[in-house]
C-alpha cells in the first residue's frame, strides 16, 4: 500500500526541514510527500527547492497566494485541498511544518489497514511538547480514546490516516475562514458520518506547542498569517 503524505508549509525554514526529514526516516518505504507551500518567505522556499531536488519522492506545490487574500480562507485547509487532487497513494495522511513523525508511524498504521479491510480511518498516540526559547519545557501524551466517532478536539490532524477511497464520499476539507482554529475538526465531522476512528496503540508523532504556532497566535488575538510572526 502506498501512502500519500500532505505537508503544509508557511514560513518555517527550520521546522519544515525537520518535518520532511521525519518522513524520510520512516521505516515503511512506499510513500510520497506532497508539500504545499503557501507562498513562504525566500529562506523557506530555498530550503524546500533544495530538498525536493534531492529526493524524487517529494513533490512541491506553490499556492501563489497573495498576501491580501490570506484572510479569505483557512489556509492549511486550502493547501490540503490543492494536494488532494494529486495524491497517488492508497492511504492519505497529513503533517504540518512545526510537527514531526516518529520513524515507525507509517509502518504501524499500514499494518492495521492491511489486517483489517473494514477499517477506513486510524489514529495514533501523540506526544505533545511545549517549547520555549528553543527548549522543551513540558511533555505529555495525548490519551487514546478507543474506537470513536467523537475525535473532535481529541485527535490531532497530524496523528491520523485514512484510505484514499474515503474521498469518494468526503471530497475535501472545509476552508471557510471561520475554521482557522478547528479546520481538522470540521474534516473529522465529515469522516465520522461514514466511519469510526480506530486507535493505533503506538506513539506516532510529536506535536510542538510554541509561541509562533497558529493556536498560540490566535489565543493572543494575532492573525496566524502575519509575516512578522514567522519562524
Amino acid at each position: 500500500m502506498k501512502i500519500s503524505c500532505i505537508l503544509t508549509s508557511y514560513n518555517r525554514p527550520k521546522g519544515v526541514r525537520e518535518a520532511i526529514e521525519s518522513v524520510q526516516r520512516q521505516t515503511y518505504p512506499n510513500w510520497e510527500l506532497i508539500i504545499v507551500d503557501d507562498n513562504s518567505n525566500i529562506s523557506t522556499k530555498q530550503i524546500l527547492k533544495k530538498l525536493v531536488n534531492k529526493d524524487p519522492r517529494l513533490k512541491l506545490i506553490q499556492s501563489g497566494i497573495k498576501e491580501t487574500d490570506r484572510q479569505k480562507s483557512t489556509r492549511y485547509a486550502t493547501c490540503i485541498n490543492l494536494a488532494l487532487s494529486q495524491v497517488s497513494g492508497d492511504l492519505i495522511t497529513y503533517l504540518t511544518d512545526d510537527d514531526i513523525y516518529y520513524p515507525q508511524r507509517f509502518e504501524k498504521m499500514v499494518n492495521v489497514f492491511q489486517r483489517s479491510p473494514q477499517i477506513y480511518v486510524v489514529y495514533g498516540r501523540q506526544r505533545v511538547v511545549n517549547i520555549k526559547n528553543g527548549k522543551i519545557t513540558k511533555k505529555r501524551l495525548r490519551p487514546l480514546i478507543g474506537v470513536t466517532k467523537h475525535p473532535m478536539s481529541r485527535v490531532d490532524h497530524n496523528s491520523f490516516m485514512h484510505r484514499r477511497s474515503c474521498l469518494n464520499l468526503v471530497k475535501s476539507w472545509d476552508d471557510d475562514p471561520k475554521y482557522w482554529r478547528n479546520g481538522d475538526a470540521m474534516f473529522f465531522r465529515k469522516l465520522i458520518k461514514h466511519w469510526s476512528f480506530h486507535p493505533v496503540n503506538f506513539i506516532t508523532d510529536e506535536h510542538r506547542i510554541h509561541s509562533k504556532g497558529i493556536q498560540a497566535k490566535m489565543r493572543k488575538r494575532k492573525k496566524p498569517w502575519e509575516e512578522k510572526d514567522a519562524e
